[in-house]
């Protein structure tokens, strides 16, 4: 066996040796007490892929969000999203279950079978392994609350894919390419809007009562008086009234 290729081996295991337990590290699975914390709505900032197909999926996402909720089943959320393709918007909903730390969602005819993994602050992280049909990959996706990453995590996003054995190629959203609408955000929206303008029409009412007739509570205490001033004046017409 030459020299060369004794120190490339050494080499090779070393680093092998060093970077596992820096992979250990980077990619933990989250652990859930409860699901409370990857409640609400989630942007997608970036993503990668390990086969063609879905990396091409990726590439036609413009812009996208997830809204993870609860239900009567505490091992099961409701996952809501929005995916703008091509200019048109994708939306639907489905069941996630989740067992410690896997979860299983199924949408349509593929079925995604994966881990929340730990990550930056107000972010979500996901990776899977997606079956559709015949076709067989995996996903990292990152999500954040506001759309919007801190450029100091790009680093370990892309050492956290490095260590999942992900390509090097990374997909990423602009930042500005308008979120498709959110139907329940419109029905709460609308429903707030239709309270307002019945206590603004009541507040009106009033103040344009009181405008016009600024004298009357006034003029009654004004007539109670004059009421008192005559009885005190005649005191015996009531009953003279009824002697008559």
């Amino acid at each position: 066996m030459s020299v060369q290729l004794v120190v490339a081996l050494l080499a090779l295991g070393f680093l092998s040796a060093a970077s596992a337990p820096v992979c250990k590290e980077l990619v933990k699975p989250l652990v859930l007490e409860d699901h409370t914390e990857i409640y609400g709505k989630w942007v997608y900032v970036m993503g990668s892929a390990d086969h063609s197909v879905f990396q091409n999926a990726l590439g036609t996402l413009k812009s996208s969000w997830i809204d993870l909720s609860a239900t009567s089943d505490h091992q099961v959320v409701t996952l809501r999203w929005g995916d703008r393709i091509d200019g048109k918007c994708v939306v639907g909903a489905t069941n996630a279950t989740i067992s410690g730390t896997t979860s299983t969602v199924h949408i349509h005819s593929s079925e995604h079978k994966g881990q929340y993994l730990e990550t930056c602050p107000d972010c979500l992280q996901w990776s899977d392994t997606s079956r559709s049909g015949d076709i067989t990959g995996r996903y990292l996706l990152l999500f954040t609350r506001s759309g919007k990453m801190d450029l100091t995590y790009l680093d370990t996003y892309k050492k956290q894919a490095e260590c999942l054995n992900f390509p090097e190629t990374h997909h990423t959203y602009d930042g500005e390419t308008e979120l498709c609408p959110d139907d329940k955000e419109k029905v709460v929206e609308k429903d707030t809007m239709e309270e307002k303008p019945t206590t603004v029409e009541k507040t009106t009412v009033e103040e344009a009562t009181m405008e016009e007739n600024p004298t009357t509570e006034k003029t009654t205490e004004e007539e109670k008086t004059m009421v008192e001033e005559t009885m005190e004046e005649n005191p015996t017409t009531e009953k003279e009234k009824i002697t008559d």
